[in-house]
């Protein structure tokens, strides 16, 4: 038994319940109680562990609903790329890595999530089976899928489509090993279908995925409307736009987080809003790029938005268990110390977090009744090794990928 006490706790529930002077019981993987600090102390006199957060703000746990871990590889250059590294030429690709290889990121791009609050992660990635590993092995609780595509990404940084049915097939077969090992949804690993994008994938493919999706019932992530490359190249091979393309192959329906939508067209808006299409609005990634999805209009017509990283239960059909501080809810959680200079004065906890919060603030993370972070710490990996096998892979993989690097500003060490 686990009990934090002091601190303000958020609870984020319906009615937004703000806890003060209070305490909260976590017993295995649940949270059994909340309420006022000193009866809860004297009713639970002995437990394992007692977690004072005086001074701390003590939240559900944070959900990141699209992210590709093993990417970490390109952080840095592929920030100023333009594009997403996957259709540019002269990068790393996930293809270019190995299990072992992609392991290795895996658990770094985990790492950064959780010292920054996540404690759920929607990995979307090549090798995925790597990477479900890798969550295993750091506590996290992710959902996972393989990439899948039939349109080779090596030819994408040229702008050239080339469908290779095989290569899809020989994808799906992995995604669909995932189930294998992970379907149950009882561990803190589930899986689910990864369909790259509408200018990736054939329309074939994407039938089969809904097809199985049918018997699988299960978020399907995807991109959607990312890029003016991929709106053209849908419009081009099949006379459509790419959430149309989506809709006539079964896929736009309530299971499907579509990522990015800067380029959703009025239709795919309200087919959106019509089908219960969920949106991950990727906020960094709209700077990057220098444009705006279309949130406010996408929410005012009731559609529900998630941002990259927050309170995305209700995207993956989990707001029964998890997004909220609640007794009988799952144990994620993390606590923020909010006695820092940026953090004060503490006026308002949300509008703290929110413009002025850092990853660096959080302190403690606990996933499934588990501390899985303590005081900045991450427990389930050496990270010293971490950042030092991830060092030696991205230079080799580099010198691989783009022979040309300026490695002017490259620092090995």
């Amino acid at each position: 038994m686990l009990i934090l006490y002091d601190g303000i706790f958020i609870s984020m529930d319906q009615e937004e319940h703000v806890y003060h002077n209070s305490a909260l019981v976590i017993d295995k993987n649940r949270i059994v109680e909340i309420g006022d600090k000193d009866t809860i102390l004297t009713k639970y006199p002995s437990c394992d562990e007692k977690i004072d957060c005086h001074g701390k703000a003590v939240f559900p746990g944070f959900i990141n609903a699209h992210i590709h871990t093993a990417q970490t590889i390109v952080r840095g250059v592929a920030e100023d790329l333009g594009r997403a590294p996957s259709y540019t030429k002269l990068v790393p690709q996930g293809d270019d890595l190995t299990d072992e290889e992609s392991y290795v990121f895996s658990l770094l791009g985990a790492a950064g999530a959780m010292r920054f609050g996540s404690t759920f992660i929607s990995d979307n990635y090549a090798h995925s089976s790597a990477a479900a590993k890798a969550f295993e092995q750091i506590g996290i609780r992710a959902m996972v899928s393989e990439r899948v595509h039939d349109v080779d990404f090596h030819g994408l940084g040229e702008g050239t489509y080339t469908v290779i049915p095989r290569l899809g097939e020989e994808l799906l077969e992995k995604n669909l090993a995932l189930f294998e090992t992970y379907g149950g949804g009882e561990g803190l690993v589930t899986c689910c279908f990864g369909p790259h994008a509408p200018d990736t994938c054939s329309p074939e493919l994407l039938k089969k995925i809904a097809e199985l999706n049918e018997t699988y019932r299960v978020p399907v992530t995807t991109h959607l409307a990312q890029s003016k490359m991929e709106l053209q190249r849908v419009k081009e091979a099949h006379g459509c736009s790419p959430a149309e393309l989506l809709n006539a192959c079964g896929l736009f329906d309530e299971h499907l987080l579509a990522a990015h939508c800067v380029y959703l067209d009025e239709t795919g808006k309200a087919m959106a809003a019509r089908d219960g299409v969920h949106i991950v609005h990727i906020p960094e990634g709209n700077v990057k790029a220098g444009s705006i999805a279309p949130i406010r209009e996408l929410q005012e017509r009731g559609v529900n938005v998630v941002i990259g990283t927050d309170n995305g239960a209700k995207a993956f059909h989990r707001e029964a268990e998890l997004g909220s501080i609640e007794p009988g809810k799952l144990a994620d959680l993390v606590i923020i110390n909010l006695d820092s200079l940026h953090m004060t004065p503490c006026t308002n906890v949300l509008g703290n977090l929110i413009h002025l919060g850092q990853g660096s603030d959080v302190e403690t993370v606990i996933v499934n009744g588990t501390i899985t972070m303590r005081d900045g710490t991450i427990l389930g990996i050496d990270e010293e090794e971490v950042k030092k096998d991830a060092r030696r892979i991205a230079y080799y993989k580099w010198q691989d990928a783009n022979p040309f690097l300026d490695k002017t500003y490259t620092y090995l060490f």
